[in-house]
């Protein structure tokens, strides 16, 4: 599934985007976080910590997508932080 990535920055593929999610519907996330990174682990790496870095409730998940260089956001991994 992809999902518009918004962001001015054109033609990159090493930006990633976080949706916070803390309630069962994913498609409404409690925030949202753009960041770059070298690659997936090391996304996957700040990934968590800015997972953690959020408040809300101790059990909870980020969607990490990565950009596809033409503007849109594919699901790159699901990121748990248990309680």
């Amino acid at each position: 599934m992809t999902h518009p990535f918004a962001t001015t920055v054109a033609a990159t593929t090493d930006e990633y985007r976080l949706d916070v999610v803390t309630d069962p519907d994913v498609d409404n996330p409690q925030a949202v976080t753009y960041f770059t990174a070298a690659d997936g682990d090391t996304a996957c790496h700040q990934a968590v910590r800015l997972l953690a870095a959020v408040d809300g409730p101790d059990d909870r998940y980020g969607e990490l997508y990565v950009h596809d260089g033409d503007g849109n956001a594919v699901h790159y991994d699901t990121i748990h932080l248990p309680a």
